[in-house]
């Protein structure tokens, strides 16, 4: 397994950490004092290919295999994203970090429809499943659409993945038209769950190497300006809002169980 150690903060450069806890993997976060954000130090190299996407287990222990999970992705983490732009006038649509590309299966057709994703295994299922999305294989620092290009982009559980994300969402802010929608969502560490348990949160892990809050996330899509309008947290109408769910809050030397504040998904509009 491959590290680094990280010197700065990766979103405000300040040398200012203090150490918080091994997460159930046994990687290292530290906080950021100056900003708040919580990153992984030293930071773990994760290979994103088949290994990753295809059979896996989760953090309670159970074989799942990624590829077959479409419906279910659809209505636990994608289906208010995909009702908030099904409602829009169709126009053009970027998913940054389309893994399978389930999310925009279930965008209509009316849209235009492109994706970017670094792994072969999955740009291989996008064309074979979905021929109507072109999609690239660029980085996202680096992707190469013109400017004001796009009417949406749709970046989910990506975000804590990337090792600059100035970088990224520069670029995202560059590719978007004015008044252009950014939505964007990944793992909230200030949620309920995620303060009880610390390193027991069960969206820590090694490929999460930023770990995000409303605040810190906010602040810095405001500094490329996209300015958030609205947040959702998906829970209540998912499959895991069950009473086993919440019977597992109690014990929290286990790894945490599915809550409302889990995942944050952020709206955020490009100013003119």
């Amino acid at each position: 397994m491959l590290t680094l150690a990280i010197d700065k903060c990766p979103v405000c450069v300040s040398s200012n950490q203090q150490d918080r806890f091994d997460d159930f993997e046994g990687n290292h976060y530290v906080e950021c004092l100056d900003c708040g954000l919580y990153f992984q130090n030293p930071r773990v190299k994760t290979q994103y290919e088949e290994n990753y996407w295809g059979e896996s287990i989760d953090p309670d222990g159970n074989k799942r295999i990624l590829v077959e999970e479409r419906d279910l992705s659809i209505k636990n983490k994608y289906a208010l994203d995909i009702e908030h732009v099904n409602n829009l006038s169709p126009g053009r649509i970027l998913d940054a970090g389309a893994g399978f590309g389930f999310f925009l299966s279930a965008i209509t057709n009316d849209w235009e429809k492109h994706a970017t994703e670094l792994s072969e295994f999955c740009v291989d299922y996008i064309k074979q499943n979905s021929p109507e999305v072109d999609v690239k294989t660029e980085v996202l620092e680096d992707l190469s659409y013109p400017e004001n290009f796009f009417d949406v982009i749709y970046c989910h559980h990506v975000i804590e993945h990337v090792e600059d994300p100035h970088s990224v969402i520069k670029n995202f802010s560059r590719m978007l038209k004015p008044n252009g929608t950014l939505i964007i969502g990944c793992p909230n560490v200030s949620s309920f769950v995620a303060r009880r348990f610390k390193g027991n949160y069960r969206l820590l892990g090694s490929p999460h190497i930023i770990m995000w809050n409303k605040k810190t996330l906010s602040n810095i899509l405001s500094k490329y300006r996209l300015e958030t309008f609205d947040d959702k947290y998906p829970f209540f109408k998912t499959d895991y809002f069950t009473f086993g769910n919440l019977i597992r809050l109690i014990d929290n030397s286990k790894i945490s169980p599915p809550f409302y504040g889990n995942l944050m998904t952020l709206y955020a509009k490009k100013m003119v």
